[in-house]
């Protein structure tokens, strides 16, 4: 049978009608309304000759949000993120939580209250001494040399021990010389996300970059990871690479 919807003023064909009935009305006029500042805010940036598509999608956010990186070859994935309390950011995760583990591309996890003076400064780069620890970290100096910015390589030394300094030095070995100079430190502290948190505040660190993978569940109930972990606490909007 043939039906037929209004909103507000508008008449809606059969065609839509379905689409209304699952569609929560109040998101999708936020949606709406939201579109025109996006324009606005391409306009005073001077990026109106970049190509913007608004997409509208119903289901899952999470699973959503990768299909559509996949399906547009997305190079990155921009989110903000609010942040998540207690238990639930173990047994529940965050939309931004699943995203940093999940993506296949780079995802940039920006908070609500991380401020931005217009020049990207200084990265950090939080290094665990693995070996795709090594070109994760190239690869953040190509992305990244255009702006020339002060890349920090940083490690949290719980143990307070001389050998996690050497070891960082065998890591910057490893490393080579790039194309822009990087600074290698290891924090003295008793914790790993205290420890950073302090650095990226003293040193002024515009993005922090850690680099994560896929977990599976006993994995992640017993060890739960430390870029998740740091991405619903900071400040600063941190970059997870994939292995």
């Amino acid at each position: 049978m043939y039906q037929e919807l209004q909103v507000g003023d508008v008449h809606l064909p059969g065609s839509l009608y379905n689409f209304y009935q699952t569609m929560d009305l109040y998101s999708f006029q936020n949606y709406k309304d939201a579109i025109p500042t996006l324009v606005e805010l391409a306009e005073k940036n001077d990026m109106s000759h970049i190509e913007v598509r608004h997409m509208l999608e119903e289901g899952e956010v999470v699973q959503n949000i990768l299909e559509a990186a996949e399906k547009e070859e997305a190079d990155i994935i921009v989110l903000g993120t609010t942040g998540a309390r207690g238990i639930k950011e173990i047994f529940l995760g965050s939309v931004a939580g699943e995203i940093l583990e999940n993506a296949t591309c780079p995802v940039l996890a920006v908070p609500a209250n991380a401020e931005f003076d217009g020049t990207i400064d200084n990265i950090a780069y939080a290094t665990a001494y693995q070996t795709a620890d090594v070109n994760a970290l190239k690869k953040l100096v190509q992305l990244f040399e255009r702006f020339d910015p002060n890349f920090h390589c940083i490690n949290v030394d719980l143990a307070h021990t001389a050998p996690l300094t050497q070891q960082m030095d065998k890591f910057q070995a490893a490393v080579g010389e790039t194309a822009s100079a990087i600074q290698y430190k290891v924090i003295d502290s008793t914790d790993r996300n205290k420890g950073i948190t302090d650095y990226l505040a003293a040193e002024n660190i515009d993005i922090i970059t850690m680099l994560t993978r896929k977990r599976s569940f006993i994995q992640e109930l017993f060890n739960y990871s430390k870029t998740k972990a740091l991405a619903y606490h900071a400040n600063t909007p941190i970059l997870a690479l994939h292995a």
